[in-house]
């Protein structure tokens, strides 16, 4: 059911998030992960980060981050490891396992995004990205 917030283009794009955001999820959990943790991988596939890196790269409560990497380290897919100079911080980093999990799931994720997104053109989907760039400008809350 479509929402109802008495706004009419905040009402689709809450629907049209939604239904992107489950649909990935859905093809996401075929190979055993959701898409939070997908994220978080993604987070950490350049580098390593900390509890708090992650938790601001993904915008969400430290305590949601701590149940992700559990789960992920439980997968075998993330490792912790102590920071070289601030016994304070555990950097979270892939291991191969997860870089490999990665890459099956960067390819289910795509193939997602490619059939919600199907319906639009390539220029649609350019003036569709710059519309919504311009939605609640950086420094707006």
């Amino acid at each position: 059911m479509k929402p109802r917030t008495g706004n009419d283009v905040a009402d689709a794009l809450i629907f049209a998030a939604h239904r992107v955001r489950n649909a990935t999820d859905a093809k996401l959990r075929q190979s055993g992960l959701s898409l939070p943790s997908y994220k978080a991988m993604r987070a950490l596939e350049n580098s390593e980060l900390s509890m708090r890196e992650i938790s601001e790269a993904l915008q969400v409560a430290p305590r949601t981050v701590t149940d992700l990497i559990d789960g992920l380290e439980a997968k075998g897919l993330v490792a912790r490891e102590p920071h070289p100079v601030d016994r304070r911080v555990t950097l979270l980093r892939l291991t191969q396992a997860g870089r490999d999990q990665l890459g099956t799931a960067s390819a289910e994720a795509e193939e997602a995004y490619r059939v919600a997104f199907s319906g639009l053109s390539d220029a649609d989907q350019k003036a569709l990205r710059d519309l919504l760039d311009q939605v609640a400008p950086a420094g707006v809350a």
